[in-house]
Protein backbone atom coordinates (compact mmCIF):
# COMPACT_ATOMS: atom_id res chain seq x y z
CA UNK A 1 0.00 0.00 0.00
CA UNK A 2 2.92 2.65 0.91
CA UNK A 3 4.89 1.68 -2.73
CA UNK A 4 1.52 2.62 -4.41
CA UNK A 5 0.62 5.58 -2.11
CA UNK A 6 3.78 7.16 -3.55
CA UNK A 7 3.28 6.59 -7.19
CA UNK A 8 0.27 8.60 -6.54
CA UNK A 9 1.34 11.65 -4.63
CA UNK A 10 2.36 14.52 -6.61
CA UNK A 11 4.55 16.23 -3.54
CA UNK A 12 8.11 15.63 -3.12
CA UNK A 13 9.33 15.02 0.10
CA UNK A 14 12.10 16.60 2.01
CA UNK A 15 14.63 15.36 3.99
CA UNK A 16 15.06 17.10 8.52
CA UNK A 17 18.29 18.66 7.02
CA UNK A 18 16.10 20.55 4.12
CA UNK A 19 13.50 21.61 6.78
CA UNK A 20 16.69 22.94 9.53
CA UNK A 21 17.72 24.90 6.37
CA UNK A 22 14.16 26.60 5.61
CA UNK A 23 12.61 26.31 8.66
CA UNK A 24 13.17 28.24 12.17
CA UNK A 25 14.17 26.34 15.23
CA UNK A 26 10.94 27.21 16.91
CA UNK A 27 8.57 25.37 13.98
CA UNK A 28 11.55 22.87 13.95
CA UNK A 29 11.22 21.83 17.00
CA UNK A 30 7.38 21.44 16.66
CA UNK A 31 7.79 19.24 13.37
CA UNK A 32 9.73 17.28 15.03
CA UNK A 33 7.05 16.97 18.16
CA UNK A 34 4.53 15.99 15.68
CA UNK A 35 6.76 13.38 14.53
CA UNK A 36 6.54 12.00 17.47
CA UNK A 37 3.37 12.23 17.93
CA UNK A 38 2.64 10.41 14.89
CA UNK A 39 5.05 7.52 15.75
CA UNK A 40 2.83 7.29 19.41
CA UNK A 41 -0.33 7.54 19.92
CA UNK A 42 -3.92 9.23 18.35
CA UNK A 43 -3.72 10.65 22.15
CA UNK A 44 -0.32 12.30 21.46
CA UNK A 45 -1.99 13.99 18.01
CA UNK A 46 -4.78 15.29 19.71
CA UNK A 47 -2.36 16.61 22.23
CA UNK A 48 -0.03 17.98 19.83
CA UNK A 49 -2.92 19.90 18.53
CA UNK A 50 -3.80 21.98 21.53
CA UNK A 51 -0.43 22.61 22.17
CA UNK A 52 0.47 23.71 18.86
CA UNK A 53 -2.64 25.99 18.31
CA UNK A 54 -1.67 27.64 21.63
CA UNK A 55 1.63 28.34 20.32
CA UNK A 56 1.12 28.99 16.63
CA UNK A 57 -2.50 30.51 16.95
CA UNK A 58 -4.42 29.99 13.36
CA UNK A 59 -4.00 32.59 10.43
CA UNK A 60 -7.63 34.09 10.03
CA UNK A 61 -7.14 34.76 6.43
CA UNK A 62 -9.73 38.23 6.47
CA UNK A 63 -9.45 38.83 1.92
CA UNK A 64 -10.67 35.04 1.92
CA UNK A 65 -13.55 35.64 4.46
CA UNK A 66 -14.16 38.90 3.06
CA UNK A 67 -14.57 37.17 -0.36
CA UNK A 68 -16.92 34.57 0.61
CA UNK A 69 -19.17 37.02 2.83
CA UNK A 70 -19.78 39.04 -0.85
CA UNK A 71 -20.48 35.97 -2.50
CA UNK A 72 -23.06 35.24 -0.29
Amino acid sequence: MRFWWQLVVSYQEVSMDELSLNVGKPKLDVIKALISAIRSSHADIDAWIATTQRVFPIIQDRGFRAAQDSDS
